[in-house]
């Protein structure tokens, strides 16, 4: 018997229903590749092969899953304390050369030059990260639906508008972290959920890397009074992070270890 992964029976992203479109193929709502098994529903086989499938029409051909999983894969072989002299000999990466001696990845010399390459990367990547807060918030909620992530929707699945990334950046040397080779976790227990309602924010942790998302309207009337605050007490007396960003470029994102702790 052929499975269909429904329950409401309209995709959270193009909004069709089972007459219009159909179900039957597994929708991961993480990159299978970050060691995630979570399956989803409610993602229509056109949307599902969109994300995870490069496409030669768009100015960055390569799909937002793999974007996706090459950041965080990256971060984390970053974060591992099994690198040594060897290390360069297995990484293996779309977008960047590893240098052990300095502890560094790059981005490959092809990219660097390639003038706006780095911006629509970064979209794209972004356009990952709201993707799986919205797959896996219907997962857990099923309210995914909900008019509230209209623009979200656009936004990820056709890549309309622009939602910001806001990214705790550890102080220098610091990092503290989750089980890297754990799978990915996410709540949405009534607390995170009256968040998102009240403020439109979701703060997600992934390999390593700490981001607040702005999942709905009301996030951008929230900043002062709901970000700024919480960030600042997340940073403390600033051991761990010392500054809130907002990511426009992935080389924002700390990419050298050479000094961590």
């Amino acid at each position: 018997m052929t499975k269909i992964y429904k329950k409401k029976g309209i995709c959270i992203w193009c909004l069709k229903s089972g007459k219009e479109t159909s179900f039957l193929t597994k929708p991961h709502t993480i990159p299978k590749k970050l060691n995630a098994h979570n399956i989803g529903f409610d993602i229509c086989d056109e949307c599902n092969k969109y994300f995870g499938y490069d496409n030669n029409e768009e100015r960055i051909k390569y799909s937002i899953d793999k974007i996706t999983k090459e950041i965080l894969n990256v971060h984390k072989f970053l974060l591992s304390n099994k690198k040594n002299s060897n290390s360069w000999r297995n990484f293996k990466s779309q977008f960047f050369n590893y240098y052990h001696s300095e502890n560094m990845l790059k981005f490959r010399i092809y990219y660097r030059k390639n003038i706006g390459f780095e911006e629509a990367f970064t979209k794209k990547f972004k356009r990952g990260i709201y993707n799986i807060f919205l797959q896996e918030y219907h997962r857990n909620t099923e309210n995914g639906l909900d008019k509230q992530f209209d623009a979200l929707r656009a936004f990820v699945r056709y890549g309309i508008g622009n939602f910001p990334l806001y990214y705790l950046k550890n102080r220098k040397g610091i990092r503290i972290t989750e089980d890297l080779d754990m799978p990915m976790k996410f709540s949405f227990n009534q607390h995170v959920q009256n968040i998102i309602q009240q403020f439109g924010f979701y703060h997600m942790t992934l390999k390593g890397l700490n981001f607040f998302i702005s999942v709905n309207e009301k996030a951008f009337q929230n900043i002062d009074n709901y970000l700024l605050p919480e960030c600042k007490y997340l940073m403390g007396s600033g051991f761990v992070f010392d500054q809130l960003i907002t990511i426009k470029r992935i080389s924002q994102i700390d990419f050298t270890t050479q000094d961590w702790d």
